[in-house]
């Protein structure tokens, strides 16, 4: 299993999302687990991005809202938290 971090923007933003998300709360937790444990699970809908992000991965917490990330062997990074526009 890949080491979990996450950036200082990420941590902010989820903190704001929370704050406004909260029957969203576990359910964030859960995808996070996930996305750890078995980046590519096909509940996921992992897709990988392009432009600016193209180094970059993208999850869906529901259908309005993603959590980008970076995948290395050993670690998954999670940089930034949203909705749709806000992440792109």
């Amino acid at each position: 299993m890949r080491k979990r971090f996450t950036t200082s923007k990420f941590d902010r933003r989820l903190v704001i999302f929370i704050k406004s998300h909260p029957n969203l709360s576990q359910r964030t937790g859960e995808i996070m687990d996930k996305i750890v444990k078995s980046p590519f699970d096909r509940n996921l809908k992992t897709h990988k991005l392009s432009g600016r992000l193209n180094y970059c991965f993208a999850s869906n917490i529901n259908y309005e809202y993603r959590v980008v990330f970076l995948i290395t062997d050993e670690t998954i990074t999670f940089i930034d938290i949203g909705s749709h526009d806000e992440v792109y």
